[in-house]
């Protein structure tokens, strides 16, 4: 009897010891979904903080409101004085500031009006604040006063045109803007002196350009003026959701349209020069800003901005030897992928250099280099060889000539 009773309590022991064992783990999962439940709450509120966004709204408006009372207090100025007014004298700040533009009282440490224009106070205000101001007014406060018909802001000393807000990167690395569609295009440092053409690079010789876009005379005068240029991000990618006509990709059709300056944009290919040409002039045509087709001087001088950076890629890549950075038959690493294969615009973050995407490979380039009657494409594909036909390599072919492993890159003017 006792050994049968010792086995019972044997046996509820375990069981209870299995109970207390499940129970136990039960209770360390519970906590743990709730610890992951209670993190995604936060992160939620964080994101979409009532407090903040409210905040966010009322500044925005208000500054919205100070900027059209300023607006108002110049033309004012203007009609009592219309031969004599000068709209750079016009400085307030302070107290003055308030009298003259009473919606300013809230702020009148935060902004101030400097030469005409509603600038931040940055060592009064918080990054968001300087963010919203940005993002409603601009940052205008280091504008040079020959700059301010077309500029909206600057960026590490770089001018933001007006239509496109800063994305990232700085003056060194690729400062990348964008516009209200989301093209991006990146700045190319340059000079009079740097802003050339390079007949050393292997290919086909150039002789002349085609036409500029209509509206723009000289293609150095925006270099000199600003210190640089913008060229396209990517490589020029179809029209926003046309990637297809009848059924037909629209990259295989030689057809003009207006192209997009986008990461995971399907390559534009299959295009004449001609339609190139047209089609790069027809994307952005304002007051301010006008793109065109890459010419082979923004190239050139593109190529040799990027050199300086290709040794931290690997010490043999070269303007010369793509292999290392760009898409071939074959790349190696860390560009190797040897896929033979036209990718996406932004498609692989190896093929990227000085924040610009493909300049070597995946498909030659047309710009409005001429060689004779012959139009002249730059940077090689995914179908040759990156020492053979390099970024800074020139391929010739009839302007009316189209294929598969040729598309085109935007240049951006400023006026």
């Amino acid at each position: 009897m006792k050994k049968v009773e010792k086995e019972k309590q044997k046996n509820n022991f375990t069981k209870l010891t299995q109970k207390k064992g499940i129970s136990l783990i039960v209770l360390i999962v519970t906590i743990i979904v709730i610890i992951i439940l209670a993190a995604a709450v936060i992160l939620t509120i964080s994101k979409n903080n009532p407090v903040s966004s409210a905040k966010e709204a009322t500044f925005k408006e208000d500054m919205s409101n100070i900027q059209d009372e300023l607006s108002m207090y110049l033309s004012k100025k203007y009609t009592d004085n219309p031969t004599s007014f000068d709209k750079s004298s016009v400085n307030l700040s302070g107290d003055s500031m308030v009298t003259e533009l009473p919606s300013t009282k809230k702020y009148k440490d935060k902004v101030s009006v400097v030469e005409g224009n509603l600038i931040l106070n940055n060592s009064k205000v918080n990054s968001d604040e300087k963010k919203w101001f940005n993002e409603v007014i601009g940052n205008t406060s280091n504008v040079k006063k020959e700059w301010k018909n077309t500029i909206a802001s600057v960026e590490d000393g770089v001018p933001i045109p007006k239509g496109f807000t800063y994305k990232e990167g700085t003056k060194d690395t690729g400062l990348v803007i964008q516009d209200e569609k989301g093209n991006e295009f990146v700045w190319v440092p340059a000079t009079e002196s740097t802003y050339r053409k390079d007949t050393s690079f292997q290919g086909a010789t150039p002789t002349d350009d085609d036409t500029l876009p209509n509206g723009i005379t000289d293609e150095i005068a925006d270099v000199v003026k600003y210190g640089g240029f913008y060229i396209g991000r990517y490589e020029a990618g179809v029209p926003e959701n046309q990637t297809t006509i009848d059924g037909t990709s629209w990259s295989t059709l030689n057809v003009k349209g207006v192209p997009v300056s986008k990461k995971d944009a399907t390559v534009w290919t299959n295009i004449t020069y001609t339609n190139a040409k047209a089609s790069a002039e027809s994307m952005i045509s304002n007051e301010y800003v006008q793109t065109g087709l890459i010419t082979g001087k923004s190239w050139d001088t593109t190529c040799h901005w990027i050199e300086g950076s290709l040794k931290s890629i690997n010490e043999l890549a070269s303007l010369k030897d793509s292999r290392y950075y760009g898409n071939y038959e074959n790349s190696l690493a860390p560009a190797k992928e040897n896929s033979r294969t036209k990718r996406t615009a932004g498609f692989n973050e190896n093929w990227k250099v000085k924040n610009i995407y493909d300049l070597a490979g995946n498909v030659w380039e047309w710009t409005s280099e001429a060689y004779s009657s012959i139009s002249i494409s730059r940077g090689g594909s995914y179908d040759y060889g990156g020492s053979d036909f390099p970024v800074s390599c020139r391929d010739r072919d009839s302007a009316s000539g189209a294929n598969g492993v040729t598309g085109f890159r935007l240049r951006l003017y400023i006026k």
